[in-house]
């Protein structure tokens, strides 16, 4: 294969050299025959808004100083992102990504590829985005009303004795994840991934193939194109950068002549591939996952200087009032593993609105009670006050499941003995009743959705945090699921952001959507 590509690429310099052809003013990269060149890709993916190490974990301060280690051992070093700065963090949330953006600027990124979550916002937010950046953002096949792409196809760089061309893809999944601007068109990421192989090849005479693409190696649903499946069906790609399914990879997975990798997720590693060029062709890829550290990697004190401003006005606004109570909304002795609470209430109808806001709409949310961990006061609520009843950095997920395993979920739901995390706390759309035998056995009845009887055939959506989508707390049956997304969005911050649209004082209310019959008290 490498031998008939250098055949190739002689007989294409022979007709070159003949005036033979002609390809848009570009000549193919000069090398020396048979030296050894060498590129040093280095790549993030699913950022969300992770400003700060957490545990001594991930930090873009961190990721700076690594990236500086890079630099300096290196000569030709290339930096990319696979999409999805945005929606994470309280701190990258309440400044709409700007200090995210301003340290991508800072470490020097070459490019980033538009993700789903890029479409989290207006579009009016994302151009912003996108002029703030010292960087292109790439995607080609977002296609705007005017038959222009919305953002930069590819970029061209050149090193000496080779030629790079990184291409951005953006997964059609980001029409049911996200709500783009209903004048753009997503084209189809197998064919335009092809028909741009073809012109970096032919046109710009590009050496190296690279596809920076947010499409994801987990298969979401049926109609899904994965980075596997676009290295299947489109040849000449030498590497393909991944992104959206947050998956960790060991090592590069290799479909036919194509290495594909992916570096997790949140900035917690960085991805160190070293592509080796003779000729004009990769003959050798050696990648490893780096795991971004404080102990590793100090933070960069250029980068702390740049951030601390908004460091300090996202603490201070921890004590901003965002709700007023009449009265507390109550937790006892862990009353949310025990009944329906307010808490639980709350938060499972904020995450509905949520979803309604982003124009995803869902049948019903559920969360495991013992991820509610504190009350909410009598009279004034504060951001930290609804951080401290969601501590966890649990992220809203949306599944779809046919109404069969849905049952199924709902019997697994009443079969969790009272004082379990996993008791269930519901939205205002469900409605069940929970008897408890005299061994605690629960069984579960009057079982309605919208005010109907689960249909056994039909597809519902439910939403979620990201640990049950997981199948945490036993919930194994939500793995079971098709067309499902991890919106990024903070548990914590979709509450913020939901109790701030309700009319003043807001009283907590139990209203029988979880009955509980010979059940016991915490």
């Amino acid at each position: 294969m490498k031998q008939m590509n250098r055949i190739w690429r002689g007989l294409f310099l022979a007709l070159a050299a003949l005036s033979l052809i002609s390809c848009a003013n570009t000549k193919p990269a000069a090398y020396e025959e048979g030296k050894e060149y060498q590129l040093v890709v280095i790549h993030t993916n699913d950022h969300h808004g992770t400003i700060l190490a957490k545990d001594g974990v991930a930090g873009l301060a961190e990721r700076a100083a690594y990236v500086k280690s890079v630099r300096a051992a290196h000569q030709n070093v290339l930096v990319l992102d696979a999409g999805d700065i945005n929606t994470g963090s309280a701190m990258s949330n309440m400044f709409a990504a700007e200090p995210d953006i301003k340290a991508y600027n800072l470490i020097g990124y070459d490019a980033m590829t538009l993700g789903n979550h890029e479409f989290d916002g207006t579009t009016e937010k994302l151009l912003a985005q996108m002029a703030m950046a010292e960087f292109p953002w790439l995607s080609a096949n977002i296609i705007k009303s005017d038959g222009k792409p919305l953002a930069t196809p590819y970029i061209i760089k050149d090193y000496e004795g080779f030629r790079v061309g990184v291409l951005g893809l953006t997964t059609l999944r980001t029409l049911k994840a996200a709500s783009p601007d209903k004048s753009f068109t997503f084209k189809d990421e197998i064919q335009v991934a092809q028909e741009y192989v073809d012109v970096l090849k032919n046109e710009e005479l590009v050496d190296v193939v690279i596809v920076l693409g947010h499409l994801g190696s987990v298969k979401e649903s049926e109609d899904q194109n994965t980075s596997l499946m676009v290295a299947e069906a489109v040849d000449g790609i030498d590497l393909i950068i991944d992104g959206h399914s947050h998956t960790k990879f060991e090592e590069p997975l290799y479909v036919k002549d194509t290495a594909i990798v992916s570096a997790n997720e949140w900035g917690k590693f960085m991805g160190e591939g070293i592509l080796t060029i003779i000729n004009g062709d990769v003959m050798d890829f050696d990648w490893k996952p780096v795991a971004i550290t404080t102990e590793a990697f100090p933070p960069d004190p250029q980068m702390v200087a740049m951030l601390q401003p908004y460091v300090d006005e996202a603490t201070e606004s921890l004590k901003d009032v965002v709700m007023t109570t009449t009265a507390a909304f109550e937790f006892g002795n862990r009353l949310s593993r025990y009944q329906e609470t307010a808490g639980g209430n709350l938060t499972c109808d904020a995450i509905v609105h949520y979803l309604g806001t982003t124009g995803v709409t869902v049948d019903f949310a559920f969360m495991n009670g013992g991820g509610v961990r504190a009350p909410l006061p009598e009279g004034a609520v504060t951001k930290e006050d609804i951080m401290t009843m969601l501590p966890f950095e649990n992220y809203v997920y949306v599944i779809g499941m046919k109404g069969s395993d849905l049952i199924e979920f709902f019997d697994f739901v009443a079969s969790i003995p009272q004082g379990a995390g996993a008791f269930g706390q519901v939205s205002k759309e469900v409605r069940y009743t929970i008897t408890y035998d005299s061994n605690k056995q629960g069984t579960i009845s009057g079982l309605t959705i919208g005010g109907q009887p689960i249909d056994p055939d039909k597809i519902y959506r439910m939403a979620t945090n990201d640990y049950l989508a997981g199948g945490g707390d036993g919930y194994t049956v939500l793995t079971r699921n098709n067309d499902s997304f991890n919106t990024s969005m903070l548990l914590s911050d979709v509450v913020i952001d939901y109790v701030q649209t309700l009319s003043q004082p807001v009283e907590p209310i139990l209203d029988g959507r979880l009955t509980i019959v010979n059940g016991v008290a915490p």
